[in-house]
């Protein structure tokens, strides 16, 4: 009886020596699966969607999360992800610009004096401004900030998204500077701006800071002079702020009032880039490594990887995950953790790449249709 209970048991560690072995297989196997599609670069395409363009060149493209908006001279719509019209709003504008944030896109008229504020729903408000407009910028509560400037003052005006005046904020262009960028926060309390200075005969930049979140006072929460020019800017929060400089770029920290990161290269730039979470800097290489380098940066400044390419790009788009180049003939995507995502060629000459809603999917846009593709 005891020989026979040694056996059932030997017999029963078996059986269990073997489920394990079997399921260290099992999982080895997926893992080497998922290794190898992982980095698995894709250099081909399939079409999901085409749509006839049934418009000139002149029209422009952005996706929203809930659909996608086309804006031109003669007016803007939007079509949801199954392609239904949503709205159409007429308008005539002769250079238009889009801005948008979350649920919320403005079309304004660069060097006129209109702009139009709309959600998923439609137009919400209309703003006429007295001086011409020279930029624009919504935030995710639908807060508009306009750059107004005439040949003596600029102007940067508030509005709410039914194009309600916030408040306006004036200077000179003699003692405060000529603006070259703003940038408004996602919660529209805090508002930056960097204006082009002429000191002792070389160009500098003022950059000022105004904080809305006190009804009270002249909003003004702190000014930073810069050398050299800084013509871009951007809330990576609603604290943090981007300065993009010719040669470089500066983190400010609203909160304490101070830089926390000022960043020098070498190189000359060629493009930048920015996300919620990356900064994305592209020079010209002059070594073997290619003839381009992309070095992506964190929130806080540092350095977190940099890649190698060809590719002559004419265009780039990037969000949190992954970096798209291309030009009319070829695209790249690089996915933020180092990885070729795709490299491959167009079959037709392309204008515009934009990410579609779903992962691996993108658009393609030429002259007469647009296009979703499937990478694989």
């Amino acid at each position: 009886m005891e020989q026979q209970n040694k056996e059932k048991r030997k017999l029963k560690m078996n059986r269990m020596q073997w489920t394990i072995a079997a399921g260290v297989l099992i999982l080895a196997v997926v893992l080497v699966y998922a290794l190898v599609k992982n980095n698995k670069v894709a250099s081909s395409y399939e079409v999901v969607t085409s749509m006839s363009r049934g418009d000139d060149t002149s029209v422009y493209y952005r996706m929203m999360r809930k659909g996608m908006v086309k804006y031109s001279k003669d007016g803007v719509a939007m079509t949801n992800k199954s392609g239904t019209v949503l709205w159409n709003q007429t308008y005539e504008m002769a250079s238009p610009t889009m801005t948008s944030a979350g649920d919320y896109v403005a079309v304004g008229d660069i060097g006129a004096n209109t702009i139009y504020i709309f959600n998923e729903y439609g137009q919400l408000g209309h703003v006429s401004t007295d001086v011409p407009i020279q930029e624009i910028q919504i935030s995710e509560q639908g807060v508009i900030a306009a750059v107004l400037s005439d040949t003596s003052s600029n102007y940067i005006n508030l509005y709410d998204k039914q194009g309600n005046s916030l408040g306006s904020i004036k200077a000179s262009l003699e003692n405060t500077g000529y603006p070259l960028a703003i940038a408004l926060s996602p919660d529209a309390s805090k508002l930056a701006v960097s204006y082009l200075i002429v000191n002792s005969g070389s160009m500098q930049s003022r950059i000022v800071f105004y904080d809305f979140s006190d009804v009270e006072g002249d909003h003004l929460l702190d000014t930073q002079e810069l050398e050299g020019l800084y013509p871009k800017a951007a809330f990576l929060d609603s604290r943090e702020v981007v300065l993009f400089g010719e040669k470089g770029f500066v983190l400010y920290q609203a909160d304490s009032k101070k830089i926390e990161t000022q960043e020098n290269f070498e190189s000359e730039i060629n493009s930048v880039f920015c996300t919620d979470q990356k900064l994305g800097f592209i020079f010209k290489n002059e070594d073997d490594n290619g003839k381009y380098r992309m070095e992506i940066y964190n929130k806080a400044g540092k350095k977190s990887s940099t890649y190698y390419f060809d590719l002559d790009y004419s265009g780039l788009t990037a969000d949190d995950d992954e970096v798209i180049l291309y030009n009319d003939e070829e695209m790249l995507i690089y996915q933020m953790g180092g990885r070729v995502r795709f490299r491959g060629t167009f079959n037709t000459a392309v204008t515009g790449v934009m990410p579609s809603w779903e992962d691996g999917l993108y658009w393609l846009i030429d002259d007469q249709s647009l296009r979703e593709i499937r990478i694989r």
